[in-house]
């Protein structure tokens, strides 16, 4: 055996003997005198044997440790790569959404240029019927005061005959239009 520190801790503290056997029974490292007395009919084997069998183990237990680490780093490198994929999907989720969203504002700015034209041209036709109207009625007024003058003059004349002759054309109203029924009617109220 070769030299090693604290030699006490490899001697059995109850028979101050050097301990170089295993109880497997008891899982403890035991002197050849306890294989007499406490560990009797125990299964005791030499201390390098259980040594070799529990360093195969280690071994084992190693490479299954290594196999789980490479597993994890295997499932990283797939968790990236899927939020890789995923932050793709949102970007041309993102581009598709933006695509849509733009052609709707287009249309909805279209409609409403086409909205704000029909109304301005339903108002221009509104006002353009008005000045008709409006022209027409002062038509009438310059009609009806040119009579008006005609009447005056006639009742203030002192020549019976000529407003005797005249009055059948002075007394009836000139030729107008009936406007009870004529109105302009506003298509926004």
């Amino acid at each position: 055996m070769e030299p090693v520190e604290n030699l006490e801790v490899r001697m059995c503290t109850k028979h101050d003997k050097l301990l170089e056997l295993f109880c497997k029974t008891d899982q403890m490292c035991v002197c050849m005198l306890c294989t007499y007395s406490d560990h009797k009919t125990h299964d005791v084997v030499p201390l390098k044997e259980e040594y070799e069998g529990k360093k195969a183990e280690l071994w084992k237990t190693e490479a299954e440790i290594q196999q789980m680490i490479q597993k994890r780093r295997l499932k990283i490198e797939e968790i990236k790569q899927s939020v890789e994929l995923s932050k793709e999907g949102a970007d041309r989720e993102i581009a598709d959404g933006v695509q849509v969203f733009t052609a709707l504002k287009e249309s909805v700015e279209r409609s409403q240029a086409e909205l704000i034209h029909t109304i301005k041209e339903k108002q221009r036709k509104t006002e353009k019927q008005a000045e008709g109207f409006i022209k027409e009625l002062e038509q009438e007024i310059s009609e009806l005061k040119k009579r008006s003058s005609e009447v005056k003059k006639f009742s203030q004349s002192e020549d019976h005959l000529h407003l005797l002759q005249s009055f059948p054309s002075l007394n009836a109203a000139p030729p107008t239009k009936n406007w009870t029924e004529v109105s302009v009617r506003s298509t926004f109220i």
